[in-house]
């Protein structure tokens, strides 16, 4: 079976597709990775997978045609939820995953988003989930960080930077790392892979 690794939030916008994206490559470095793209609408990261750079590490398809039998050559499976996730969906989301990750901007809206998708997920007991603080500025990420520690909120210990980087690789439709003219986008690829470590120390 493989290991499953949830991305969500009910909140948008806030690196939900960059990180699933981003989980996925440095996992195929791992083992076999699947990203499975739930949003039919937009699919980005889908768009994000295609093109024509040779160098990804994993397979993405949507959502909607994966079977058991077509995950099972996987070693790790990694899911972009679908925008407006609510909160009864990330509950099983969690309940279905290895892991959930609920990645957040940390800004006075994200924040108040996070505090609306973690609600149900802490009164339903759920403890398989990490947030993730993403588009870090100045010390706002450690600020928040050390914040949802003392509620209880189980966060990682990774913080990835803000940088338009970003934007420029999935209009590239290729990965940070490979992003090579931009050193911004080659630090935010090592934040990745700072998240991964720690990813895989949750699921094994």
């Amino acid at each position: 079976m493989p290991k499953i690794i949830s991305v969500g939030n009910m909140k948008g916008g806030v690196g939900k597709t960059t990180t699933a994206v981003h989980l996925a490559q440095q996992l195929g470095r791992k083992g076999k990775t699947l990203l499975l793209d739930a949003d039919e609408e937009l699919q980005c990261a889908i768009y994000w997978r295609e093109g024509t750079f040779d160098g990804w590490t994993f397979d993405a398809a949507q959502f909607k045609t994966a079977t058991p039998e077509g995950m099972a050559p996987y070693q790790y499976v990694v899911i972009d939820t679908k925008g407006n996730e609510q909160g009864n969906d990330l509950v099983q989301l969690a309940q279905d995953s290895d892991l959930l990750v609920i990645p957040t901007k940390p800004d006075g809206l994200s924040a108040t988003g996070l505090i609306r998708t973690l609600r149900p997920i802490i009164e339903a007991g759920v403890k398989n989930y990490r947030v993730l603080i993403v588009a870090n500025e100045g010390g706002r990420g450690d600020e928040l960080r050390e914040a949802l520690a003392d509620e209880g909120v189980p966060v990682m210990t990774t913080i990835v930077r803000k940088s338009t980087a970003v934007g420029d690789a999935a209009e590239k439709q290729i990965p940070l790392d490979a992003y090579t003219s931009n050193r911004y986008a080659r630090l935010v690829a090592v934040d990745y892979a700072s998240v991964t470590r720690e990813v895989l120390a949750h699921v094994g």
